[in-house]
């Protein structure tokens, strides 16, 4: 896959959650913190981290061997609807249940499918 369609993807993931999460009136769930609501007591340093990863995220797609950046752009698509959430609303619109008690959203599933084979694929480089 070519940089520039790498980064359309991720675009399209990006912009696939944005719609959803502009859809849902009350969400079932407001995420302040990392996963979990992990840190929720400190949504500035949650945000500048998250906004931290997505630009050195976006630095490795555009460097990534081709081999990567299909789960690059996985992981960078769901880095920029979830700092954007963080930016604009001040947490994180979940609304996939998981369970009773945890809640995610395209974006984290996004994330997770990037790094599990993002994982695998570098590991038979």
């Amino acid at each position: 896959m070519k940089s520039r369609d790498a980064f359309l993807l991720a675009g399209a993931i990006a912009l696939t959650d944005s719609a959803v999460k502009a859809l849902i009136k009350e969400p079932p769930a407001k995420n302040y913190g990392f996963a979990g609501n992990r840190m929720d007591k400190y949504p500035g340093f949650v945000s500048c981290v998250s906004g931290g990863v997505t630009i050195l995220m976006s630095g490795a797609l555009a460097l990534s061997p081709e081999k990567l950046r299909v789960p690059f752009a996985l992981i960078l698509g769901g880095a920029i609807s979830n700092s954007a959430d963080r930016l604009i609303r001040g947490y994180v619109v979940d609304y996939i249940p998981f369970g009773k008690k945890y809640y995610g959203n395209i974006s984290d599933i996004s994330v997770f499918l990037g790094a599990g084979l993002g994982s695998i694929l570098y590991l038979t480089m």
